[in-house]
């Protein structure tokens, strides 16, 4: 190597030192880059989503008054029937029986009083011309009231053995239609066993469970928008039914539904998503819960001014979901820091920031999990923001 080329070669090196200390510091000041919603205050509506089920306004369980087997089933899931019609029909054989005796006896019976009344008129118009002792009138009255008593119960040992017989054949208690038959023909039942569940005709309601924390903030008469699963069209209703009962195995209570106007769609065992109208606000701010981060008992907000995170307490509304709506703290055009952990450490760090617009035309959904529920329950705000 030459006495030249050593000294080149050290200058080379200290230069490309120079370069990367000199990028470094570049990009250790450079603003960064952060992503900024824009808060504009508009209307702005508290909903909860819930999962509803269509039912019958009356629902009646059909059960047997005697335990036994099923040889006849005349109904089935989907099918209308009417009041006093027989659905369903238990094996009887030994009450068959004991109406055949019954009858037999009533009819012994009714020879018996024919007889005793024939006697009883033949002695009464003899004794009128005096060939017979009042003895055997009396004996002939006495023989006549005898046998209509007997016939009487005859009659009420008949009647029970027929009532009997017809216990045994299933009717339905109301004109509506099979909403479900969990027994098949041929199978015994006992006294607690459901055979048919029969709902009334006319207006249906939808039924739905919800969590106990959202079903406090409902009332009767609320609003609610209505779709079947799977369907685009919208109905309207109201809530018609609020239980007071906490159902212990999974802290919900019931919720019925009322449609304001009758729609085929809406039968029986059908899913419905359903929307109710909690709250309404005129105007309304609300954030990505993102942008919010807690210090101890204090929630903060991070906004941009002149390229600096400024932090900024807030109040807000505690419904459960992807963003909520503030109470206080924020003004409208506030441009929020969307990550609140990257705005922190910047405010930390003293760092100029760049802040990246996002435009988005509507605030997004807030959306709240009911687990303790059967179906997932889901608490929704929807706000529609107003934009300058």
């Amino acid at each position: 190597m030459s006495k030249y080329q050593k000294p080149f070669l050290i200058m080379c090196f200290l230069l490309v030192i120079v370069f990367i200390a000199n990028y470094v510091y570049k990009q250790s000041s450079a603003p960064l880059n952060v992503d900024v919603l824009q808060v504009n205050a508009g209307k702005a509506e508290l909903v909860l989503a819930v999962v509803g089920r269509v039912r019958t306004k009356d629902v009646v369980n059909v059960r047997v008054e005697f335990p036994g087997k099923i040889i006849r089933l005349l109904a089935d899931e989907g099918d209308k029937v009417k009041n006093g019609e027989i659905i369903a029909e238990l094996r009887s054989a030994s009450q068959q029986a004991v109406l055949a005796e019954a009858e037999a006896n009533l009819h012994m019976l009714e020879a018996q009083l024919e007889f005793a009344q024939q006697d009883f008129d033949r002695i009464a118009e003899l004794s009128k011309k005096g060939l017979v002792a009042n003895l055997l009138l009396d004996q002939s009255r006495t023989n006549l009231a005898t046998a209509t008593s007997k016939l009487i119960g005859a009659k009420e040992a008949r009647n029970q053995a027929f009532i009997r017989v017809n216990d045994y054949l299933i009717k339905s208690p109301l004109d509506g239609i099979v909403l479900s038959r969990p027994i098949d023909q041929g199978q015994v039942v006992s006294l607690s066993d459901t055979l048919f569940q029969i709902g009334s005709l006319g207006p249906v309601e939808i039924e739905a469970e919800i969590d106990e924390v959202y079903a406090s903030e409902l009332s009767l008469q609320m609003k609610a928008l209505l779709a079947p699963t799977g369907k685009q069209q919208i109905e309207h209703g109201f809530i018609s039914e609020i239980s007071p009962r906490v159902n212990s195995l999974n802290g919900s209570r019931l919720t019925r539904i009322m449609l304001d106007k009758a729609n085929v769609d809406f039968v029986p065992g059908r899913s419905i998503d359903v929307n109710i109208l909690v709250k309404s606000f005129d105007k309304a701010l609300s954030v990505p819960r993102s942008a919010l981060k807690k210090e101890g008992e204090t929630w903060l907000v991070y906004t941009v001014v002149e390229q600096k995170i400024k932090p900024t307490v807030v109040t807000f509304i505690d419904w459960p979901g992807s963003s909520v709506v503030l109470k206080t703290g924020l003004n409208s055009k506030a441009l929020v820091v969307l990550d609140a952990t990257i705005a922190a450490q910047a405010l930390a760090e003293n760092k100029r920031v760049n802040p990246h617009k996002i435009n988005v035309p509507n605030v997004p959904n807030i959306h709240a999990a009911n687990t303790s529920t059967s179906a997932m329950n889901t608490a929704e705000m929807n706000l529609n923001k107003d934009n300058d």
